[in-house]
C-alpha cells in the first residue's frame, strides 16, 4: 500500500522559550557565517513556483526543495512541560555541523540540560525516533528509508534497534507517551479492523464500513505519530508544515501563539534532498485537493 502521510516533529523537555531561543540561536551561529536575520528567508523562486514545488511534495514526489533559501525554526506550547518545534529544513536538528561529532539536537540538548527528541514518519510509513538526554547520549530505534536501510543509518548515525518499533529506550517519559508508541497493539485497533473486515463482506455499501476506513488504513507509524500528538500538542501546531505557513498563511502560526526564528545558513551547508517514494497515480478527487 502507498502511504501520503508524512511528518517530522522535535519536542524538547523545556517550556522555557527565552531559553531554547537563546541556545538554538548560539547553537546555530557558531556555524561559519550563519547568522539570524530578522524577517523570513527570501524566496529563491516566486511564490507560485514555491507552492507548486510544496504541492509536489506533499504528493510523495522526489523533491530536492531548496526555495526559502535559509533556516526557519518554530516553538510551539507542548502540554507537560514540552515544547514542540516545527524546522525548515526538517531535518535541521537530525544532522551534525561541519565537523561536529554529534547531531544538532544533541548539541542543544546538552546546552539546554534537558532532554529532547525527534519522531519522523515517511511516506512509505517508516517511523524512527531519535532520542537525546541531557548529557547528550543519543539513541535510536525504528526503520529507515528504503534508500538508508543498507547501512541502518539516520543521516550520520548508527541506529541502534534498526527494524524495530520506535520506542522510547534513553529517556524516561510519562506513561501516556509510552502508551501513544505502543498504540498499534491496542485492542481496540484490532476490534476496528475486525469489524471492518466482516462488513466488507455482509455489508459492503454501509456508511458504518465507510467511516472505519480511516483508521483502517493507517500506517503503522502515523498511527503512532497520531497518539503522540494526542498526548503532547496542546498549540495544535504537531501537523503545521512550518515552510508553507510562514510564506502562505502567517496569521495561523501567530494564532498557535508560535515563536519564529530565521537563519541565513552557514557555508558550509549541503541539504540533504527530501527523498520519498513516487505516489500512485493521481484520481480525480486528488487533482482537485486543495493544498
Amino acid at each position: 500500500m502507498f502511504f501520503r502521510y508524512a511528518n517530522y516533529t522535535t519536542c524538547i523537555r523545556s517550556d522555557n522559550f527565552d531559553a531554547i531561543e537563546q541556545e538554538v540561536t548560539r547553537l546555530l551561529e557558531q556555524e561559519p557565517d550563519c547568522l539570524r536575520i530578522p524577517q523570513p528567508p527570501q524566496l529563491v523562486c516566486n511564490l507560485d513556483e514555491y507552492l507548486w514545488e510544496v504541492i509536489v511534495r506533499k504528493l510523495g514526489i522526489v523533491c530536492f526543495f531548496n526555495g526559502t533559501g535559509g533556516w526557519i525554526v518554530g516553538f510551539f506550547a507542548g502540554e507537560g512541560g514540552w515544547t514542540i518545534v516545527k524546522t525548515w529544513p526538517v531535518d535541521l536538528l537530525c544532522v551534525r555541523a561541519e565537523g561536529a561529532s554529534r547531531p544538532r539536537l544533541s548539541a542543544l540538548a546538552m546546552e539546554l540540560g534537558c532532554d529532547a527528541f525527534h519522531f519522523r514518519v515517511t511516506r512509505d510509513d517508516n517511523g524512527i525516533l531519535l532520542e537525546t538526554d541531557a548529557t547528550g547520549h543519543i539513541f535510536i530505534s525504528g526503520c529507515v528509508n528504503a534508500e538508508e536501510s543498507e547501512s541502518d543509518q539516520f543521516y550520520d548515525e548508527q541506529v541502534d534497534a534498526p527494524g524495530l518499533p520506535p520506542q522510547f529506550s534513553l529517556l524516561h517519559v510519562p506513561q501516556l507517551m509510552e502508551w501513544a508508541m505502543r498504540v498499534n497493539v491496542d485492542p481496540e485497533i484490532a476490534r476496528i479492523e475486525a469489524e471492518y473486515e466482516r462488513l466488507l463482506v455482509e455489508a459492503p455499501d454501509s456508511e458504518l464500513l465507510f467511516n472505519l476506513e480511516d483508521e483502517v488504513f493507517k500506517g503503522y507509524a502515523e498511527r503512532i505519530d497520531n497518539a503522540l500528538a494526542e498526548v503532547i500538542d496542546k498549540s495544535k501546531s504537531w501537523y503545521v508544515d512550518l515552510a508553507y505557513d510562514v510564506y502562505t498563511k502567517p496569521q495561523s502560526l501567530e494564532a498557535k501563539g508560535v515563536r519564529l526564528l530565521y537563519f541565513q545558513p552557514p557555508t558550509t551547508y549541503n541539504p540533504h534532498p527530501v527523498i520519498v517514494l513516487p505516489p500512485e497515480p493521481l484520481s480525480e478527487d486528488d487533482e482537485d485537493e486543495s493544498f
